[in-house]
This record gives structure tokens, C-alpha cells and sequence, in this order.
């Protein structure tokens, strides 16, 4: 064997068992062997493996030194180029325009006489000009020449491709990108719809694309596939050091989209990219990532807190911000240099800073509290007092829901105009003012001084219910002192009955009768005693007088939230569900928002422990379309959590995936970190049920490391996620992590671990780590008006009292018959085919991932437009 047959030799092992940084250094070591020997051809060959190898690094712009020598040697010795070598140096040419146009330092006439040779040796050798007009487009864009970009754009669209043309996958992708840099993101969805849905694939696709997706998905509203690209794209793209462009864009749309706790497990993951050679377009697109999560985390107040990097340390969010803040103007400012304009910094700024928040999305992973907007006060010169007064009277008349923000607006307005209001109306601000949750003394103050005012006004009935207020809040940590104060209310109640029967202060007496017996109620099953005949005599008593009073909506509340106490009343199950239903329908007839959101999640969930599955999912359903923001997010996700399971042993595992996330989202909220856990099993069971493995992966090592704060009786989930993550791994062409979750589940077999046998209706255990205990249960925050007080409501704070077994109230998220019906994954049982059945759209198939590798198209790499970006 000659020198010449050994280099050859030595080239075709570097292309065939080294990769990155490794192959580049033992090609540039080969390059000088080579060029020692004298070979032309065969150091041609070298310089287009270089060529090819710096396409796939970190710095893609470093290709340009190699193939300017390989141009120049085809222009001066033609014939040391066989076909396969001269495709391969037209191929490669189109990727220089793009690495002239990306490098800063490049002046812009080098990069239009690119453009110029680009045309003319392909129009030479007789290939299609549509890649040309694809690097033209380009260009006049990243220069904002609208106009240019438009032509070329609609002569990429005329021009018909070739064999020289990228491959279908990345012409795809590049269709969208220009449809979503003109600002129409339907039809950059659209055009990418070959890609998003799994029937393409080429080195860099769908990873660029699914990327590129997010944040058109999340503008359009489509929060769920903006999630599923999130989960696949980034899995399938991590640890690539020549995807850190794609990685950059998940960081910022995360960032954006309220997902900021994923974003610094981004950053911390790939912390890398601050010390590798990034290109400059590459480098700008981490800057902007990096600076956007740091700037989510200070406008939450969190500017403290410590995220990776540069220099392999820990930065403050708030110094990491200005440093990449700093960073990132100086490389725009390049660009502008070169381009005689400020469009690269305006288009950056726009990025880091946009125009319109972005919505929440969900991602069904562990998340920071939501913050909520504050509503801006309404301003005082925009209200007369007198209009005030009016609107406040009718929503205390009405009960509505916002009477205390009413108030409070009377109060401002007062304040500005220092008017003296009358004493009732001095009441209700005072009333609106309390706050028994963050201030209870200073609370029960001020219902002591409203009470004090009622009765100056000659309104007795509401100075009693001011007096009840003020011990009901005391409830929970004197449960017994209410009970010695109960008899003398309601002997007052009945007295101010009985002086005006037919005045505004009976319906105050009965309602205040109503408040005394709830919480002598709540009082008694907060020290463990069952209530008895005469208590439940009295509740049905109260019940009558109430219902006789309509259409009074201050009656009407009070009889809605009586209603919702009735179910302690009954032992049996059946009973129980008859009374919730009877509560629930009477707050739906008369549309009280808030009862009807908490009865909903007490009756769906005792529908959904008797098996009752389409009833307890449109009850839910009922209850999730009345939250608001700012109810208490325990039960909210407690009714998610209802909707998912009913949804999935019904078969939906679409409506279990969306019910799925919004519980995971708002356990996180409420601190319930095994809750979530159990959440995300169900989402990622949903997403298995589906075949969409990618995403299932995802989820359940999230919810892995979630499901051991639940009590034991829970813990069976984590043998089931183990399960279906070998399930998954197994679609995903990952045999080695499927052997490990295998492995683990045997450990816990061994161990005692085992998923619950098939029952034909669902379990009915209770546990105390139970995602569906009732916080409605809670000691109530009594008011005057007699609703619950919404305003800083927290579940922490919630959870309701023990029963006599020493249990919370409430079943656990139990599984049913049709949702766990295989113990075992499908491999353990017979040898899959070498074919995944489990190929879905979205995943790269076992089969699809080896054409990709065989045929390595090598397609044109443009960094992301400003629009997908």
C-alpha cells in the first residue's frame, strides 16, 4: 500500500468513526499529512470533508478558509475534481452566502459578489437557480429590504428545485420561515405541517423547525402544540452542540410564555454554550435566550436568584441580564456597522422585548407561581362619588362578586375628593378593607367598628352579621369559643326577625342564622364530632326560610353556600352525591360564579369515585368554565385532576392531555408537589396512549421525581411510569434507557411495589397524600355579605379537617378497570420487530433516523427569522 492509498484510507476512518470537534481536529491534522504527499485530488477530497465538518460545529463560519482553497483549485486544475467531488463543491457553495452574510466582519460587497458567483457558476453548469433565490431572499432580508426579499421570495416559489436544491425537508422548513418573517404565522404553520407532523426528516429536521414553530404556535393560541413541539424538539435537539441555535430559540420561549423554571434547567443543561466558538448568528440567538430568562425572572422580583453563566460560575439574574444585555448590543452593533442600518438592533431588541406579551403555555412541568396582572384602580376624576356609591349599593344588593372591589373604589374616590361618607356606607369600606387572611386581628377590628357603624344607621341585622364575621374568623384556631358565642346570634337573629318580619333586616336575620349554623357545622368537625339530628333540623329549617325569601340575592347566596354543607349531613355515599348534586344545580340556576366552581369539584368528585364517568367529566367541566384567575388553585386543579381521569377511562386521551396539564400547572401553583407528580403520570400516560413517546419521556422523568412526596398508597405510579417510559422508549428508538426503566421497575417489584389489580368501578381509597381533598371543607372565611372571601384565598392554607380516622376527606387519584389494564410493558412478553410499530408523527422513527444518517443531506443552515425566533 502506497503513502497516497494510506492517507485515503485514514480519511474515510476519520469520516466514518470520529464526530465534532474530534473529527475536525484529526482533519485538520490530516490536511497537513495530505498536503506533505502532494495528492491533488485526494487533497481536494480533505478539504471537502473539512468543508463538511465545520457545516455540522459550533462555528460554521469557519468553513470559508477551506473552500475558498477548494474553489480556487477547481477554477485553476479542474481536473483533479471527479463528478462526485465537483457535486459536492457545488453543494457546499450555498452555504457560503449564508456564512458571508452571518459573519460581521465580512464586508457587504464581499457578500453581494457571493451572491453574484452563486448565480453565475449555477447557471453554468446548468443546475436550477431556486436555492439561489432562497440565499437571495435571505439576504435582502437580514438587510430588511422588503422589497427584494418579496421578488425573491415569489421567484422561489416559480422556480422549480433540483437535485442541487436542498432537500424537501429543509425547503419545507424554509417556505414556513418565510411566510412567518412576512408576519403570517397561519401560513408558516401551514407550510410546516409536512414537518410537524413526523412525514419528513433530514439531518437538522424537524429539530430546526420544531423550533422554529414555538412561538408563531403560541401567538396563534395553540397552546398545545406549541407544548408538544417544546418537549420534542428540545429532547431530540439537546447535548448537539450544532443545534444550540435550535436550544436558544426553546430558552426564549420559555422565557416568554411563563415557563421560566424549564428555562433555567435549560440553561443550566447548557451552560456549554458560553465557552464554545459559537458563530455569530448563533452567539446572538443564546445572548437573546439568556437575556430574555434572566429579564422573565426580574420582572417576577426574583433578580437574585442564580443562573449558569459565562466563566463556569453562577450569576445573579439580575447581573446575568446586563451582561447579556451588554453583549448582545455589541454584536448587533456590528452587524448595523457593516450594514449601514440598525435593523439587526431593532429586530434583537424586538425579540428580547416584545411588542405584546406572550400567553401562558402550560408545558405540564414543574413551573414558578403564575403572576397575575394587577388590575390597575380605577382612577378617581373618572367617577363622580355619587355613580360610585350607586354601583357599590347594587352590587351589595345584587351579591356580587366584586361588592369589595366596589367599596374600595368608593373609598379612593372619597379619599381624593375628602368627602365624608354616611355611616353605613363607612361600614361596607371598612368591611372591604379587611383582610382576615393576611391580618386577622386588624380584621376583626374593623368588623367591630362596621358593626358599631350598622348600628348607628338603624341596620341592626347587618351589625350582627359584621359581629358574626368577626368570630368566624377566629374559627380555626377556636373552633370551641364560636360554639359558647353561637346561642346568643342566633337569639339576636331571631329577635331582629321578629321586629321586622317583612323589612330589609329579616332577610339579614336569616342570613345571619344561616352563617351561625355553618359555622357550628365546621366548628364541630373541626373537633372531630359528627353533626347531629337537631343541627341538621335547623339547617333544614334555615334552608326554608331562605328559599321563601327569593328572588333576594343576598338570600339566594346564603341559601347556595348552606346548600353546600348539607352533604356532611349523610353517611352514605349515595346520599352524599344526591345532596352535592342538589347544591351545585341550585348555584348554576342562580349563577353564582364561585359556588358553583366549588361544587363542582365536590360533586364531580364523588361522580367519579361511584364510576359515574360522564356525568362527573361534564360536571367538571362545568365547574373548570367558571374559574378565575384568582381562585384557590388547589381545587382548580383538583377539578383538572377529575376531568384527566375521567377522560382517560374513557378513552380521550386528547382531553385527558389538555385536562392534565392545566392540573400539573395549577399544583405547582398551590405548592402540592406530589399532586403535580401524580398529574404529570396522567399526562404522560395520555401522551402513550397516543403513541407520542417523545413527549411521554418528557413528562414522566418529571413526574419521577415528583411522585415520591405522595403518601405510600400513591407510590405505585411510580412503578406504572416506569412502565410506560420503557413503553416509550421503546417507540423512540432508545433501547437503552427503555433497559433501564425496566431494570428500575424490577427493583421496585422487588421491593413490594405493585399497580393496583382491575376493579370494575374505580377505587375507592383514601390516602393522605390525596389530590382531590376538599379545601371548600375549610373552616370558611366568613363575611358579613356571607360569601366566602376569594382575595388571597390560598390552598396551603386550605386543607380540610380530619375525619374521625384521622384521614383528610376526599379520595385519592385512584386508578380505574380500562386505564391500567397492562401490568407490563408489550416487550417484556415477545421480541419487537425491527420496525417501531410506534412510529408517530412528530418522532423520527427508527427507519427515518438511518436514511437520515445514509443520506446526510447537507442542506443550506439559516439561523431562524426574527418572526419564528
Amino acid at each position: 500500500m502506497t503513502d497516497t492509498d494510506a492517507l485515503r484510507k485514514r480519511l474515510n476512518e476519520i469520516r466514518w468513526q470520529l464526530r465534532g470537534e474530534a473529527r475536525l481536529a484529526a482533519l485538520e491534522e490530516h490536511l497537513a499529512a495530505v498536503e506533505a504527499d502532494g495528492d491533488r485530488p485526494l487533497l481536494n477530497a480533505v478539504l471537502a470533508a473539512l468543508v463538511d465538518c465545520y457545516e455540522y460545529s459550533t462555528d460554521s463560519t469557519r468553513l470559508l478558509v477551506p473552500y475558498a482553497r477548494l474553489l480556487h483549485n477547481l477554477d485553476t486544475e479542474p481536473e483533479h475534481f471527479d463528478a462526485s467531488l465537483l457535486r459536492s463543491v457545488y453543494w457546499q457553495f450555498k452555504w457560503i452566502v449564508y456564512k458571508l452574510r452571518d459573519h460581521p466582519d465580512v464586508p457587504l460587497a464581499s457578500v453581494e459578489d457571493a451572491l453574484v458567483q452563486f448565480r453565475t457558476r449555477y447557471a453554468e453548469a446548468g443546475h436550477s437557480l431556486h436555492p439561489y433565490y432562497e440565499a437571495e431572499h435571505w439576504v435582502a432580508y437580514h438587510l430588511g429590504d422588503d422589497e427584494r426579499a418579496a421578488r425573491a421570495a415569489a421567484l422561489v416559489d416559480a422556480t422549480e428545485p433540483d437535485d442541487m436544491s436542498d432537500c424537501e425537508a429543509c425547503r419545507v422548513n424554509d417556505i414556513g420561515d418565510m411566510a412567518a418573517c412576512a408576519g403570517d404565522d397561519e401560513g408558516a404553520v401551514a407550510a410546516w405541517a409536512p414537518l410537524l407532523e413526523g412525514g419528513l426528516h433530514c439531518a437538522h429536521e424537524p429539530h430546526n423547525t420544531l423550533a422554529d414553530s414555538l412561538l408563531p404556535l403560541a401567538r396563534l393560541g395553540r397552546l398545545d402544540a406549541a407544548r408538544a413541539n417544546h418537549h420534542h424538539g428540545y429532547r431530540i435537539s439537546r447535548d448537539k452542540d450544532d443545534m444550540l441555535g435550535f436550544i436558544a430559540r426553546h430558552l426564549r420561549f420559555c422565557a416568554l410564555t411563563g415557563n421560566e423554571a424549564r428555562g433555567v434547567e435549560i440553561l443550566a443543561a447548557d451552560r456549554r454554550a458560553f465557552a464554545l466558538p459559537l458563530e455569530p448568528s448563533v452567539r446572538l440567538q443564546w445572548l437573546e435566550g439568556v437575556q430574555c430568562l434572566a429579564g422573565a425572572l426580574r420582572a417576577r422580583g426574583m433578580g437574585d436568584t442564580p443562573l449558569a453563566g459565562p466563566e463556569d460560575r453562577d450569576w445573579t439574574a439580575d447581573d446575568l441580564h446586563a451582561w447579556a444585555d451588554a453583549e448582545r448590543r455589541a454584536m448587533c452593533a456590528r452587524y448595523d456597522r457593516r450594514n449601514g442600518s440598525t435593523v439587526h438592533s431593532d429586530r434583537s431588541q424586538a425579540r428580547v422585548e416584545p411588542a405584546e406579551p406572550y400567553p401562558h403555555v402550560p408545558l405540564g412541568l414543574k413551573a414558578l407561581p403564575q403572576v397575575v396582572p394587577a388590575v390597575a384602580p380605577e382612577a378617581a376624576e373618572e367617577s363622580s362619588l355619587e355613580d360610585a356609591l350607586v354601583r357599590a349599593r347594587r352590587a351589595v344588593a345584587d351579591a356580587e362578586e366584586d361588592r369589595q372591589d366596589r367599596w374600595l373604589a368608593v373609598a379612593r374616590i372619597a379619599e381624593a375628593q375628602g368627602a365624608q361618607l354616611e355611616a353605613a356606607d363607612e361600614a361596607e369600606v371598612l368591611l372591604a378593607k379587611a383582610d382576615p387572611d393576611g391580618a386577622l386581628e386588624a380584621a376583626q377590628d374593623l368588623a367591630a367598628l362596621a358593626a358599631a357603624l350598622f348600628a348607628e344607621a338603624g341596620m341592626p341585622g347587618r351589625a350582627l352579621l359584621c359581629r358574626i364575621a368577626k368570630a368566624g374568623w377566629a374559627l380555626r384556631s377556636e373552633p370551641a369559643a364560636f360554639r359558647e358565642a353561637a346561642p346568643g346570634f342566633l337569639a339576636e337573629a331571631a329577635a331582629i326577625a321578629d321586629a321586622d318580619p317583612a323589612g330589609a333586616s329579616y332577610v339579614d336575620a336569616s342570613r345571619a342564622r344561616s352563617q351561625v349554623l355553618m359555622a357550628l357545622l365546621q366548628a364541630g368537625l373541626m373537633l372531630g364530632e359528627r353533626p347531629g339530628p337537631d343541627l341538621a333540623a335547623a339547617f333544614e329549617e334555615a334552608d326554608t326560610d331562605l328559599a321563601s325569601l327569593a328572588p333576594d340575592r343576598r338570600a339566594l347566596l346564603s341559601r347556595a353556600q348552606l346548600a353546600r354543607m348539607l352533604p356532611e349531613f349523610e353517611t352514605e355515599p349515595e346520599g352524599r352525591i344526591e345532596s352535592l348534586r342538589r347544591a351545585f344545580e341550585l348555584a348554576c340556576a342562580n349563577g353564582f360564579r364561585f359556588e358553583t366552581f366549588i361544587g363542582a369539584f365536590q360533586y364531580s368528585a364523588m361522580l367519579n369515585q361511584a364510576g359515574r364517568l360522564d356525568e362527573a367529566f361534564a360536571v367538571a367541566e362545568t365547574g373548570l368554565a367558571a374559574v378565575k384567575h384568582d381562585d384557590p388553585p388547589f381545587p382548580v386543579a383538583a377539578l383538572n385532576l377529575t376531568a384527566t381521569e375521567c377522560a382517560i377511562n374513557l378513552g380521550d386521551a386528547r382531553t385527558a392531555e389538555h385536562y392534565a396539564v392545566q392540573a400539573a400547572h395549577w399544583y405547582d401553583r398551590a405548592g402540592e408537589t406530589g399532586c403535580a407528580g401524580v398529574a404529570r403520570h396522567l399526562l404522560g400516560k395520555a401522551l402513550a396512549m397516543q403513541e407520542r413517546g417523545e413527549e411521554a419521556v418528557v413528562i414522566l422523568e418529571a413526574a419521577l421525581a415528583d411522585l415520591p412526596e405522595m403518601h405510600e398508597d400513591e407510590h405505585w405510579r411510580l412503578l406504572d411510569a416506569r412502565r410506560l417510559l420503557a413503553e416509550s422508549s421503546q417507540r423512540t428508538v432508545d433501547a437503552q434507557a427503555g433497559l433501564t426503566h425496566i431494570l428500575e421497575a424490577l427493583r421496585l417489584m422487588d421491593g413490594g411495589s405493585r399497580t393496583p389489580a382491575p376493579c370494575s368501578t374505580p377505587s375507592r381509597r383514601t390516602s393522605q397524600g390525596s389530590c382531590s381533598n376538599a379545601p371548600a371543607k375549610r373552616s370558611p372565611q366568613w363575611t358579613p355579605t356571607g360569601g366566602p372571601r376569594q382575595r388571597g384565598a390560598s390552598s396551603a392554607r386550605s386543607r380540610p379537617p380530619p375525619t374521625r380516622s384521622g384521614r383528610p376527606c376526599g379520595r385519592a387519584c385512584a386508578p380505574t378497570t380500562r386505564t391500567w389494564r397492562r401490568p407490563c410493558p408489550r416487550w417484556w412478553r415477545s421480541r419487537p420487530s425491527s420496525k417501531p410499530t410506534g412510529a408517530t408523527p412528530g418522532t423520527m422513527s427508527g427507519t427515518g433516523t438511518r436514511a437520515a444518517r445514509s443520506t446526510r443531506r447537507r442542506c443550506s443552515r439559516r439561523p431562524a427569522c426574527a418572526a419564528t425566533r
